[in-house]
């Protein structure tokens, strides 16, 4: 049996480590499906986590906003557990918390619950797998939920911004061209025979895996698995990662946009490489260091000293495909905003010429090794590192490989990856401006 371990190692004047030892086992099923469990004995609590392999990049024309609509769907009843949001139901009888979220590449679904009443949780996820109701009062009253999403999301100027943005950015047959969330004509066009192909292609036990942690027995979780997930016999083809443009070659046409909101905004946005691709970690931390963390170089330039009033940023770390990140520099509407871009131009000719400061790499490891420990008391967090690791790695045992990839990285790296993506001709720089008031 495999040792999960956590360590967190601080850089001061000695060093501080802390490790966490868990013990960890898995077990595939005949049906395909992985069971991974966690036996974190600390309380009395246990998650279930259930990732199935399909997001808004398996969707088509016509069915975009799908997967996050099944996503909802998914919390209707099974021709087990029937009537409306029974899922919610049980879970809350139980004294248990319950979710889940969709992305562009995976949707997953959790619930807490005391562990003594884990048996009727996985009961209830087995018969979501195989016995969904799929009929029209679920439709109609799920995609009214999610167009109210939309319609929220149009209300709020910065989410109604960056949806607009969003469709200039993909060429066409990228899996990322059109938005997690959808489009609302497709959505309120949806047919139950629609939902019901979208469900029997992607949800069963070969294209999925469960990864329960907390006070459990690893042959225990087994058992009960296999009880319940192992009766499933619908199988799907292998989903294999679809082909895509190269966004590196793709000219985004945008220069300007408008916003009905008193701020002028510099939307950097640069391509960024998929997991897998040698590059990512590396520029995952660049763009954290220049950008994203609150204490960028670029949130000390220019929100510190009053140039902007935020550093936004939309990256996707978990990107199976090579996609765009934007950041968006937030400031007041002014004539003189022309002297930030000259700023972060000239920043990043420095970064290339020079490199980070080798103190703000060390803090941002730290920060990572920090919410590694805190993260390990918590049945969620232990859960996602492993989830991850399975999902992307496809080995949950390197579930502190990200970890150790951040920790090889040199300012050498961070050189090369502001000489190859911020460049003029990566970096796209939209101009989104207030609206004239007529």
């Amino acid at each position: 049996m495999k040792k999960l371990s956590f360590t967190f190692s601080l850089v001061f004047a000695s060093l501080f480590s802390f490790a966490f030892d868990y013990p960890m086992e898995s077990k595939t099923l005949a049906n395909g499906l992985k069971i991974i469990v966690c036996e974190k004995n600390t309380n009395n609590m246990a998650q279930i986590q259930v990732w199935y392999r399909v997001g808004s990049k398996d969707e088509w024309d016509g069915v975009r906003g799908m997967a996050h609509l099944f996503e909802h769907m998914m919390f209707r009843g099974t021709k087990k557990f029937n009537g409306d949001s029974k899922p919610f139901k049980i879970v809350d009888k139980l004294g248990g918390v319950i979710n889940a979220y969709t992305t562009y590449d995976r949707t997953v679904y959790h619930e807490e619950v005391p562990a003594s009443e884990l048996e009727l949780v996985i009961d209830m996820e087995a018969d979501r797998m195989a016995n969904l109701i799929l009929d029209q009062n679920v439709l109609d009253t799920e995609r009214e939920v999610v167009g109210e999403e939309l319609r929220l999301g149009e209300n709020n100027w910065y989410r109604r911004l960056s949806a607009e943005r969003y469709k200039y950015l993909y060429p066409k047959e990228h899996p990322y061209q059109v938005d997690v969330i959808g489009n609302l004509n497709e959505i309120t066009s949806f047919t139950t025979k629609q939902c019901q192909e979208f469900y029997d292609k992607y949800y069963s036990p070969n294209n999925a895996f469960v990864v329960i942690t907390g006070n459990v027995k690893a042959k225990d979780m087994f058992a009960l698995c296999e009880k319940y997930f192992g009766q499933i016999k619908k199988q799907l083809p292998l989903n294999q990662k679809k082909n895509e443009p190269d966004i590196f070659k793709h000219k985004i046409e945008l220069e300007e946009l408008t916003v009905d909101f008193p701020v002028q905004i510099y939307s950097y946005v640069v391509p960024s490489p998929a997991f897998g691709h040698k590059d990512y970690y590396a520029f995952n931390l660049f763009t954290e260091l220049l950008f994203s963390n609150s204490n960028s170089l670029l949130n000390k330039r220019l929100v510190n000293t009053n140039l902007a009033y935020q550093v936004s940023g939309s990256q996707y770390d978990a990107r199976m495909y090579n996609n765009y990140t934007a950041f968006d520099i937030v400031m007041q509407a002014s004539v003189g905003n022309a002297k930030v871009k000259k700023i972060i131009s000239k920043e990043i000719d420095e970064l290339v010429a020079e490199g980070f400061d080798e103190n703000d790499i060390k803090n941002y490891l730290s920060y990572l090794e920090t919410k590694v420990v805190f993260g390990s008391y918590s049945n969620q967090e232990i859960n996602g590192v492993l989830g991850f690791a399975e999902y992307y790695y496809n080995d949950y045992k390197k579930y502190n490989a990200s970890l150790e990839e951040y920790r090889k990285i040199n300012n050498t790296h961070l050189r090369e990856i502001g000489k190859r993506y911020f460049n003029p001709e990566n970096l796209k720089i939209i101009n989104i401006k207030p609206k004239e008031v007529d």
